[in-house]
């Protein structure tokens, strides 16, 4: 499984997902607009996600490159899946609904979107089940259940 990388990491990593082959001084350059880091920062970072086998380092000459190891599309799946893992069933719904109001979507994504609930519309439950454990979910469903264990 991999491990998590901070915010720091992930803006490293996405530089290198776009522009795998890049040096820590490329990558430093891309980084230069958005934050004041410093080369030493940025070969810290690098350092991490190589220890967490996100990124490999091949040396040509005097220069050494970096290659991500791990996909962005895969590593987002990944950690949207240990999102909805970590959390109450019944509330993927509204993890969905604050989503779409905290990003910024095109007409086409949304459409998009839109077609895609059309088609899970149809074969959708009516409830969803709640698959917590009683201490840790606060959808009332174990609520209700304890009551009449009582």
């Amino acid at each position: 499984m991999e491990q998590m990388i901070s915010a720091a990491e992930w803006q490293v990593m996405r530089v290198i997902w776009a522009h795998p082959g890049y040096t820590s001084s490329q990558i430093l350059s891309a980084l230069q607009e958005g934050f004041d880091w410093q080369v030493s920062t940025v070969k810290t970072l690098l350092g991490r996600l190589r220890k967490k086998s996100y990124l490999e380092m091949k040396k040509v000459g005097g220069q050494y490159y970096y290659y991500p190891l791990v996909e962005e599309r895969g590593h987002v799946q990944r950690q949207l899946q240990v999102l909805l893992d970590t959390m109450c069933s019944t509330r993927h719904g509204e993890l969905v609904s604050q989503l779409l109001e905290m990003g910024q979507f095109s007409r086409s994504d949304l459409q998009s979107l839109g077609e895609r609930i059309a088609q899970q519309e149809s074969s959708a439950p009516e409830q969803i089940a709640c698959h917590c454990l009683a201490g840790q979910c606060t959808c009332h469903h174990h609520k209700e259940n304890t009551h009449a264990k009582n």
